[in-house]
This record gives structure tokens, C-alpha cells and sequence, in this order.
């Protein structure tokens, strides 16, 4: 696996396993609007913006809506009960640690708000620096397979690396679409072996990247 001097991260279902987190506040926000969701469904909805879900979901949808509807996800986001859901995954912390004693430089980029971000790093014992920059939707709010989240981090970083120095890792495709958008390398993390046919670089744990 080649190295890299800069390794950005997406964060649900990548760095933590929120999807119980999420089964929980899509199911809950969209019970508010009337719309009944079955627990399998969840994963896909995850996987892309928000208000195309919203779209797809609630056809007769007022486009004022969407804006109140994202609130409100991110106050289910941001509950204690989402948090309480959330587990980290077992080659996280320690693919991590090893790629910050290695002098690398780490950075999370996720379409998930920052507070959230840090709330969950802060659970797990990882909010003491090991990440040098971390781009939510409040301050990029155009989502994957947009590059403009990627290259926020990347000039949000303390020092200047070329786009051959950088990897954005992430489990889903748009994740890969926007590291190519970007102009970096990108791969995607295969846990469960679903995207085995992608022209993607995939692996199928953190570990592959030490």
C-alpha cells in the first residue's frame, strides 16, 4: 500500500460504526413527517446528501422544507441518545495511533457536524490532537461527491503538501468520487465486501493503510 503523508478520513461508518445512531434518527425524523422507515433501509439513505433522500421520500415536498428538516437531523445527530449508539470499530485506534507516531498528518472530512465529530472523539479518548483538521457540514455544506469539503480540509491544514501526498479514505463511492473530484487519491474502505466489482483501490480494514 503506497504511503501517504496526509490521510483524510470520512467518519460514519469509516472511523466509528454509527449506524445504529443512524438507523435511530432517520427513523425518527422522518417519523415526524409521516413517512415510516424499515431498519434496512437506513445504510443506502446514509450513503447519500440528506435532501435527496428527503426528495425521494416525501414527493409532494415543499423546498422550504428541507432546510427546517436538516435541523432537525442535527439535533437528533447531536442527541445523547445518537451518541450513546455509536461504537468505534476495532482497527480504528490503533491504525490511528500508528499513523500519528509515523509523523503523518490527519484529517477528518464528513458530511456529519462538527460538534458531533468532536463529541465522539471526546467519548472514545481520541480528541487530544490526533487529528490536525476536521471539515463538517458547518463549514462546507455542498456534500459529497463535491470536492469543496476535501479541499477545505486541505487548506485548512498547517502546512502546504502536494495532491500526490494526500488520501481521503472512505466507505462509500461518493467518498472515492470526491477524492478524484479533488484531484487525490481516494479508496474505499470495504468492510463487509459489497463493492468487491468497484475500479476502486479498496481494502478491507485500516490496517491495510500501515
Amino acid at each position: 500500500m503506497k504511503q501517504y503523508k496526509v490521510y483524510l478520513f470520512d467518519f460514519d461508518g469509516t472511523l466509528f460504526d454509527t449506524l445504529p445512531s443512524s438507523v435511530f434518527v432517520f427513523k425518527e425524523a422522518f417519523r415526524r413527517k409521516g413517512v415510516e422507515l424499515k431498519d434496512e433501509e437506513i445504510l443506502n439513505f446514509t450513503r447519500v446528501p440528506i435532501p435527496d433522500t428527503y426528495k425521494r421520500l416525501i414527493p409532494d415536498h415543499n423546498e422550504n422544507d428541507i432546510e427546517p428538516f436538516l435541523d432537525l437531523i442535527t439535533e437528533l445527530v447531536n442527541s445523547k441518545k445518537s451518541n450513546d449508539l455509536i461504537s468505534i470499530y476495532g482497527d480504528t485506534y490503533e491504525t490511528i495511533l500508528d499513523l500519528k507516531m509515523s509523523e503523518a498528518t490527519l484529517g477528518i472530512v464528513t458530511s456529519n457536524n462538527e460538534k458531533h465529530v468532536n463529541d465522539v472523539l471526546k467519548k472514545f479518548d481520541m480528541d487530544f490532537g490526533l487529528f490536525d483538521v476536521i471539515v463538517g457540514n458547518d463549514t462546507e455544506k455542498e456534500p459529497k461527491p463535491s470536492p469543496r469539503p476535501i479541499l477545505a480540509a486541505i487548506k485548512g491544514l498547517r502546512e502546504t503538501f502536494s495532491h500526490e501526498e494526500i488520501v481521503y479514505v472512505g466507505d462509500a463511492v461518493n467518498d472515492v468520487l470526491a477524492a478524484e473530484n479533488a484531484g487525490i487519491d481516494g479508496i474505499l474502505l470495504d468492510r463487509d465486501g459489497e463493492y468487491s466489482s468497484e475500479k476502486y483501490t479498496i481494502i478491507r480494514s485500516l490496517s491495510e493503510l500501515l
